[in-house]
């Protein structure tokens, strides 16, 4: 089975709980009129029945209850209730006072009826339901107790008698009451789907449009458009699924530039030594050599392998770096150390290198990515340097700490300033040192893990690349 989509999940659960409440109060006030009607109808079978049982008294002649009811009377109780019937026994005797001309077709109860009623305070009602031939009855059957009266002056007394009332009425008008009403109700029930429905048709596409939307813009990202997500700019939960996507996009799109980027800086920095050992190994091979000659060729092959080899490693640390993997456990370190052990490490400083530092220059960051950042500078300023010329390292405290590496060789054209730091740029004019031009983005890449910059100073007499530090956080 196919699910429902979002908009007609709204308009069902809508449409579904609101006839719902609708059905409960409609069956409340269905089921709250006819308690009512019933009720009057009993309390106005009662009132007739205490009528009819006043109209008793006792005959001291006859030593016995009788009951006169003019013809003006029942033909008025006839008249003003043409459906409703009534028979008045001395109980538990069992002797008609007075019956109606439509007499009740049904025998009277047996002589153990009212025994739990407590007569001296109240008459007893029981009441019924029947069938009858224009449908069912109400019934109300009473028992009335009139206690003994002494003589008065006159000698005139009264005996104590109990009458057994009986009074029945059709419950056909207000069975069409309920109908008429029931069909009321359910007209009323028909129109307020319609509006439900149609409200609930209205509400939904209030509610689904944005999403359409931005549906509709995915899409048009998806097929490589640049398109803007809507907003409803009233910061509710649509507005957050748009920032979200956004968010997402962002990623991915990021994600897939980091990708190309990765791709070009590959095919750029390995093509030229790919081609160099290709050309090498035809070389070689396009005649018989002598050893020599073919260490000779092995060697051109094997310190292009090396190259390529470092420029993969770097290749990958600044795809780590820019992805965000590059790993990084920030804590304080010292930097001074770190220093002193990459000069100790670099295969071209033979004691050029000069380490100066303050005590206990420390800073927050990556022990592992800060020693890379040092490493490349060292290495960049002793390439860059005369084969004797010698190279500073300076750590200072101060507002933070300041990593400064400073050189002799023959500075950086002004022109080429704003683009050390940018991968594969490499000044032509100085010494013609090797390089894959991915050292000082390197550093720069470090530096802004660390929230921080490099900076670069240059003049005909050396160079000198400094980075400051924030001061540690207090433990």
């Amino acid at each position: 089975m196919k699910p429902l989509s979002i908009r007609a999940s709204l308009i069902a659960w809508f449409v579904g709980l609101t006839m719902l409440l609708l059905a409960a109060f409609a069956a409340t006030l269905y089921l709250g009129i006819s308690r009512a009607l019933h009720s009057g109808l009993d309390a106005r079978l009662v009132t007739e029945g205490s009528g009819l049982a006043a109209l008793a008294e006792w005959d001291e002649d006859l030593q016995r209850v009788m009951l006169e009811m003019s013809e003006d009377l029942q033909a008025k109780l006839t008249a003003n209730h043409p459906q409703r019937s009534h028979e008045v026994w001395v109980w538990p005797d069992r002797r008609p006072l007075v019956r109606s001309r439509e007499t009740l077709d049904f025998p009277l109860p047996d002589a153990s009826f009212g025994r739990d009623f407590d007569l001296s305070t109240a008459p007893g009602v029981e009441f019924s339901t029947v069938d009858g031939p224009r449908g069912p009855r109400r019934v109300a059957s009473m028992l009335y107790y009139a206690p003994e009266i002494a003589a008065d002056d006159e000698g005139v007394r009264r005996e104590p008698f109990t009458l057994f009332v009986r009074i029945m009425e059709d419950l056909a008008p207000i069975e069409a009451q309920l109908g008429r009403l029931a069909w009321l109700v359910a007209g009323l029930g028909g129109i307020a789907l319609l509006v439900v429905l149609a409200f609930g048709v209205f509400l939904s596409r209030r509610v689904v449009r944005p999403l359409q939307e931005l549906g509709a813009a995915a899409r048009e990202i998806r097929a490589g458009r640049a398109v803007e997500l809507p907003r409803r700019g009233v910061g509710d939960e649509v507005d957050a699924l748009g920032d979200h996507l956004e968010e997402a996009f962002s990623r991915l799109e990021a994600a897939r530039q980091r990708q190309e980027r990765f791709t070009s800086d590959a095919a750029h920095e390995l093509r030229n030594p790919i081609a160099v050992i290709r050309s090498a190994a035809e070389v070689a091979l396009r005649r018989e050599r002598s050893p020599e000659d073919y260490r000779a060729f092995l060697g051109d092959i094997l310190a292009t392998s090396r190259r390529m080899g470092d420029a993969v490693e770097a290749l990958l640390l600044l795809a780590r770096m820019d992805a965000g993997t590059a790993g990084a456990s920030f804590r304080n370190v010292d930097l001074v150390a770190i220093a002193r052990d990459s000069a100790a490490a670099q295969p071209l400083a033979d004691g050029r290198v000069r380490v100066l530092g303050d005590p206990a220059a420390i800073v927050h960051g990556d022990e592992g990515l800060l020693r890379v950042l040092v490493d490349n500078l060292l290495s960049n300023a002793l390439r860059y340097s005369g084969p004797q010329a010698p190279v500073t390292v300076s750590v200072q405290n101060g507002d933070g700490t300041l990593l400064a590496v400073s050189d002799q060789g023959p500075g950086i054209p002004p022109e080429s300033l704003g683009r050390v730091f940018d991968r594969f740029y490499r000044v032509e004019t100085i010494n013609g040192a090797p390089g894959a031009g991915l050292g000082l983005a390197i550093v720069a890449e470090v530096a802004r893990l660390h929230a921080v910059a490099p900076h670069i100073d240059s003049s005909p007499r050396g160079t000198t690349v400094t980075v400051r530090f924030p001061p540690p956080p207090e433990a």
